[in-house]
């Protein structure tokens, strides 16, 4: 696991939010969020949404490139690679529900979305 400095993971947060959702079995709602370190650690305090597995494990490549993209001193989340849906494969083809999710970059200090991050000196 990548380790960043300090005071890049005290200041920015990943920030999967919920665009869309309907018939869920986890009972996630639109604009709830799902909240991560740089680290790739759920912060559970900061989370509005349940605890789902089959929308985490949807993010954790994009979560993994992030923290790459970090390391390479790039913007961590790519403009073509911020949309993501659960496993579920809807209610429309026999599943349960859907939902959809946008990821994003989130200053801490300012609850803004960011694209980039701002490198310590």
């Amino acid at each position: 696991m990548p380790r960043f400095d300090q005071r890049l993971t005290d200041r920015y947060e990943l920030v999967a939010k919920v665009t869309e959702a309907f018939f869920c079995a986890n009972l996630i709602n639109e604009g709830e969020e799902m909240v991560f370190d740089l680290e790739g650690r759920l912060v559970a305090d900061r989370s509005t949404a349940n605890l789902c597995i089959g929308v985490i494990s949807r993010l954790h490549p994009a979560i993994l490139m992030a923290q790459d993209r970090i390391s390479e001193g790039l913007p961590p989340i790519s403009p073509r690679f911020r949309h993501f849906d659960c496993f579920d494969t809807g209610i429309d083809h026999g599943g349960t529900g859907k939902v959809y999710v946008e990821l994003s970059l989130r200053d801490r200090m300012t609850g803004a979305l960011v694209d980039r991050m701002e490198q310590p000196a």
